[in-house]
């Protein structure tokens, strides 16, 4: 899509990466006018409207409009740049729609690029419910040590803008993105190498059913043909049902299925093609859930031909990344734990599984996506020694059906750590696994992720 001589509306600023890099995008493709739009006030955006002040724009005119909408402002452009963020049956989109204007994404425009290049460079896509992020970074960190970091992009759905990479790209690139289901809504390219980690419920208050969010991380390998590959997880139903159906060149893994072409042994070690790989004890990370990422990663490397030693030593120096069952250390003997990106109740499940090794205390609750909450009833609680509850509907459910444990409610992110450390004894953890949004707390998860190590540090200052 040409933006050249056009009037552009980025649509969704935001506060992360993604509004930036498409305003950095359409300034650097001559838009004729540049239309800034968020449900956000000014107050709320200026970390990014004062980044976008710094921006060459060759005298681009450029128009805010904040806080307040107007349906008719969106018939008034010739493109809209649509934040992932905003939903597709968005009324202003509907009016836009009627108007004839054209509506795509960063991601969209992105592959565009892609698709245009003479010689395209390896673009690998990550999606899942849970694990593409550390899939990703994992994917990333190997790449990086086998290539060189120079070779080797980072971007999607990591608070990197994916359109800021256009730049960067040369022949020989390898380009890692992490996509979410907002992302692949609509789009009509696959990533050359496309990893679909897991799936299960989620975002309901977005999607009309969870048919329709399958359908859309479907996408990641949807438009790929015989030249491409999928790694999938087939230990997951509606994964395993897609494999049966894709184009491209498979490579599937499994904790349990030996058919796999990655799996584990009878002696622990992951399996590719009969070909042992690593001992998951020499692994870095915790948990099954992280031996999965592992296997993708795997998948992915030996596809691109990563030498085998660079591969394991890659895979046993990897330590995850922040807000990811991420260790903080330890105040007065107390490990801390951020995994303020777990906004659903299997990631709360995956923590409380990873964690029980010694007594915990569990900072969690928020609001609900409309997500069943009632497998927490049948849920293992080995070592939880309370459970601080911050506000929310999806906290209601959480304290229904967790109800063997002491519960102490809090109508604060200070308070809950406070309260954590009035509980906790030496040798005892703190951990932070919401199992639900941010919505009305916080900007989103990773807003509220920093105000947790904020007030964690606070207490080690201390």
């Amino acid at each position: 899509m040409n933006l050249q001589g056009k009037k552009v509306m980025v649509m969704g600023l935001g506060l992360n990466d993604g509004g930036l890099g498409a305003v950095k995008y359409a300034l650097s493709n001559q838009v004729l006018e540049l239309i800034i739009t968020d449900s956000k006030t000014s107050d709320i955006l200026k970390p990014t409207i004062d980044k976008i002040n710094l921006l060459p724009n060759n005298n681009i005119p450029i128009k805010y409009i904040l806080g307040q909408q107007n349906s008719e402002d969106y018939t008034k452009v010739d493109i809209i740049i649509k934040n992932p963020g905003v939903p597709n049956n968005s009324p202003y989109l509907e009016v836009a729609r009627k108007a004839g204007v054209s509506i795509t994404t960063d991601v969209e425009l992105f592959f565009e690029h892609i698709d245009s290049l003479e010689k395209p460079p390896t673009v690998i896509g990550i999606t899942g419910t849970r694990g593409k992020s550390t899939t990703t970074a994992l994917i990333h960190h190997i790449l990086s040590n086998f290539y060189g970091k120079e070779k080797v992009l980072l971007g999607g759905n990591i608070r990197k803008s994916i359109l800021n990479l256009v730049s960067d790209i040369q022949q020989n690139s390898y380009i890692v993105l992490e996509l979410s289901s907002f992302q692949l809504d609509n789009i009509k390219y696959s990533p050359h190498i496309g990893v679909f980690t897991s799936f299960f419920a989620d975002h309901l208050d977005r999607y009309n059913s969870i048919d329709e969010y399958f359908e859309s991380k479907t996408n990641i390998v949807a438009f790929q043909n015989k030249a491409d590959f999928a790694i999938l997880n087939i230990d997951n139903e509606r994964i395993s049902n897609l494999a049966t159906q894709i184009k491209s060149r498979l490579t599937t893994y499994s904790l349990y299925n030996k058919n796999a072409n990655i799996h584990i042994d009878e002696e622990s070690y992951i399996i590719y093609n009969d070909d042992k790989i690593i001992h998951i004890k020499d692994i870095s990370l915790f948990g099954e859930h992280n031996q999965y990422n592992v296997m993708a990663a795997i998948g992915v490397a030996n596809i691109i031909g990563v030498d085998k030693n660079v591969l394991v030593q890659s895979l046993k120096s990897f330590r995850g990344i922040e807000g990811r069952q991420q260790s903080l250390g330890f105040v007065n003997g107390v490990e801390i734990i951020n995994d303020t990106t777990s906004t659903m109740p299997v990631a709360l499940k995956v923590a409380m599984d990873t964690f029980q090794d010694k007594p915990y205390i569990l900072i969690c609750g928020g609001e609900d996506k409309g997500l069943d909450y009632s497998e927490l009833s049948q849920h293992n609680c080995n070592n939880l020694k309370a459970i601080v509850l911050l506000p929310g509907s999806a906290s209601l459910l959480i304290k229904r059906y967790i109800s063997k444990v002491s519960i102490y409610e809090v109508k604060t992110l200070a308070e809950a750590v406070s309260q954590s450390f009035v509980l906790a004894m030496s040798g005892d953890r703190i951990v932070f696994s919401p199992g639900a949004t941010s919505f009305g707390m916080f900007l989103n998860e990773f807003d509220r992720g920093d105000k947790f190590i904020a007030l964690i540090q606070a207490k080690k200052d201390n």
